[in-house]
């Protein structure tokens, strides 16, 4: 029995540089993507990581994600710190939700999300873009800078509340919800690294945290009510929720779990198409060729018109632009796991109770499958078709998850980031202040560390 210990533990993965009690920590806050990038040419694919108290085996090839996230998916369970905090503002929305509970909302959820249902909600997003964009002109005409994070956020905010309620929301709650799950959603990775500490330490933000997600519960209360009494011929999401009905048990959502959903589609529609939209100008700027075949694909595709549903397949060049940013800056660029009962992945045992993480920006990077991976190329996805990803392996282009778990919303996240770059670079043109790119932050999602700071000019319609 010794020897045996003693063969599995010599067999464990390679465990990367840190110090004592802080592990890897310190080097992580520093330059948590190089560090990242060296330990996997240093290590090799798989490697154990300390963070802390916690301790994580990551994952860097895509055969490790197949493995994970569908081989082996039910030896895998969304479990740990971040989605037990994650589960704290999602209750048990789909995300989260795990067995026949999240089988059964799937089921109800997936109709839709279905390309066509969707084309039903293109008028509400592209009216939301256009009253965003239309505070941009002042910036615009005056040749001030612009912060395009904030700026995207607000854009990406008003998409989902416009989509999931309407365009007759007040904007005056608007902005409350905004201001709301901002916070929430930009709490998660503290409410992660302080999960194991004792419920009653004064924790920075933790009071506000709690404020700001029941503000967040009462307005959906509000609007879940609200939409109940009037069903009326409304076209927007929540009305669509509160019509489903699972095909077995023949019954619907109730108020708790449409407000759950509703968390879910601010998490999922919100901050991370805000950061995909950010870092494709980051790229765009500095890569004067392409932001040309952009423009002249839209001026063609438009001639000045406002984009609609049936404009999308007009626009391949710009749904391969936000594939190839969303390959070297995938928002969610990690995607955590505990495994359920005792594993081997490449000859390496993976321990039930173990967090293993595949982490989705080195995977998108990768050597084996990616030639020259670290340069920007959107024509790498020039000979797929529009819902293809590109990737030469299945896993190796995995921004939203994969397998059964696939986020629901993708189809939703490339029409929405396709007509607002579109319409974007139908109206401005759009240069970078410096000549530095900028440079991704350790957080909850892959942020700009310090926003892309741009100057717009009017461009004109064709």
């Amino acid at each position: 029995m010794t020897t045996l210990i003693h063969d599995w533990f010599d067999r464990s993965p390679p465990q990367a540089a840190g110090w004592p009690l802080l592990g890897a920590l310190p080097a992580l806050l520093a330059r948590p993507f190089a560090f990242l990038e060296a330990a996997r040419e240093r290590h090799g694919d798989i490697y154990s990581l300390d963070l802390g108290p916690l301790r994580a085996i990551v994952l860097n090839h895509p055969r490790h994600a197949q493995h994970v996230l569908r081989d082996r998916a039910a030896s895998y369970r969304k479990g740990g710190a971040v989605w037990d905090t994650l589960r704290t503002i999602l209750g048990n929305g789909l995300v989260v939700s795990e067995g026949d509970f999240w089988l059964r909302q799937r089921r109800m959820m997936q109709p839709q999300f279905h390309r066509q249902r969707l084309a039903g909600l293109t008028d509400l997003m592209v009216r939301a873009i256009d009253d965003s964009l239309a505070s941009w002109a002042p910036a615009a005409r005056d040749g001030r800078p612009l912060d395009l994070l904030p700026a995207f956020n607000h854009l990406t905010m008003r998409v989902v509340v416009d989509t999931l309620f309407g365009a007759s929301l007040p904007r005056a709650t608007l902005e409350e919800v905004a201001d709301a799950m901002g916070y929430v959603l930009g709490y998660v990775m503290l409410g992660a690294a302080t999960r194991g500490l004792p419920a009653w330490l004064p924790l920075p933000g933790k009071r506000r945290f709690a404020r700001d997600l029941a503000r967040f519960d009462r307005i959906a209360h509000d609007l879940i009510t609200t939409a109940r009494k009037d069903r009326g011929d409304d076209n927007h999401l929540l009305a669509l929720l509160l019509d489903v009905v699972d095909e077995q048990s023949g019954e619907g959502m109730d108020d708790r779990q449409l407000r759950d959903e509703i968390a879910t589609l601010f998490l999922a529609g919100y901050e991370t198409t805000s950061i995909a939209l950010t870092w494709t100008f980051d790229y765009l700027t500095r890569h004067p060729a392409v932001m040309q075949a952009l423009q002249d694909e839209v001026d063609g595709a438009l001639a000045g018109r406002t984009p609609g549903f049936a404009d999308l397949p007009k626009l391949p060049y710009a749904r391969m632009v936000l594939q190839e940013v969303l390959r070297l800056r995938p928002p969610a660029y990690f995607i955590p796991r505990v495994a359920t009962e005792d594993d081997e992945i490449d000859g390496f045992p993976i321990p039930a109770g173990s967090e293993v993480v595949a982490l989705t920006y080195t995977i998108h990077r990768h050597p084996d499958v990616w030639s020259d991976p670290d340069r920007f190329d959107p024509q790498r996805f020039a000979d797929h078709g529009p819902r293809g990803s590109g990737a030469p392996h299945p896993f190796a282009w995995i921004p939203f998850g994969a397998g059964q778990r696939l986020c629901i919303g993708r189809d939703f996240a490339m029409m929405e980031g396709t007509l607002a770059l579109a319409m974007i670079v139908q109206r401005f043109r759009v240069s970078a202040l410096g000549g530095h790119p900028a440079r991704p932050a350790l957080s909850t999602t892959l942020r700009p560390r310090d926003g892309v700071h741009v100057r717009l000019s009017p461009r004109g319609r064709p």
